[in-house]
């Protein structure tokens, strides 16, 4: 994914605090298409295949779902690849100015090359940040002060490694040296973007499941979250360009 290309700036001022002009960002034609898309794309699938297993099982006798979910999987990976490549796109997007979601230029950019080189960048970024937790529990099965401290770690660095990662399109993105730097030269704002990710996170992880809704509506939520994440990591770009000097 490139971002080398030069855009005006944006010509009208938010006249909405922050805050709510955050939440706002997917809310848009192209934002609101996609996560439509994101949501009911694997519920019409999943209804698709409960209809051909039910037409199909009297004639296969037994292995019909196994048949049919290796059939699907193909689809599914796809498209799961798609939606985190549209994330790193609202991250860019953010990058140049933009307040809310924008197309995806698919005929310019849009490969299945693409697709994977994003989700493993991604994988790549949690890994670095948040393996020390999950080894730690592996080999502990403990939740205690420690687990929590490495937790704690991993959240403070991943909003930076994952800005990075998806601005330079490249693991060299994530040296610690100059995810360390960057996080000294905008350390205040930085951790403003810290505890927003942490809290979007929490209540992603600890609250939202807990609620009495149906898995799409859920999932709708989570997906729209998760956009506003992506949207507040390239505004972070977007205000401390200077500061970071990555030459982009």
């Amino acid at each position: 994914m490139k971002i080398l290309e030069e855009e005006p700036p944006l010509a009208d001022e938010c006249k909405l605090p922050w805050l709510i002009d955050a939440f706002l960002y997917p809310i848009s034609a192209s934002g609101m298409i996609n996560l439509a898309v994101f949501v009911i794309a694997p519920e019409f699938i999943s209804l698709l295949v409960f209809v051909l297993a039910s037409l199909l099982s009297p004639f296969l006798q037994s292995g019909t779902s196994y048949i049919m979910r290796f059939l699907t999987l193909p689809f599914y990976i796809v498209f799961g690849c798609y939606v985190v490549y549209y994330v790193a796109h609202c991250v860019i997007d953010s990058t140049k100015g933009h307040r809310r979601a924008t197309d995806l230029p698919i005929a310019n950019v849009f490969s299945v090359g693409d697709l994977i080189e994003q989700v493993f960048l991604l994988i790549g970024c949690v890994a670095i940040c948040f393996c020390p937790t999950a080894f730690y529990y592996i080999f502990t099965r403990r939740i205690d002060l420690w687990f929590w401290v490495l937790l704690a770690l991993g959240g403070f660095f991943f909003p930076m490694c994952f800005l990075r990662g998806v601005m330079f399109d490249s693991f060299d993105a994530l040296n610690p040296i100059e995810i360390s730097r960057s996080i000294l030269s905008t350390f205040l704002p930085y951790c403003g973007l810290v505890l927003f990710f942490m809290a979007l996170g929490g209540f992603i992880v600890a609250v939202l499941p807990r609620l009495p809704l149906w898995d799409f509506l859920r999932m709708g939520i989570i997906l729209y979250l998760v956009f506003v994440l992506a949207h507040r990591s390239g505004w972070f770009y977007w205000w401390y360009k200077d500061k970071l000097g990555w030459g982009l």
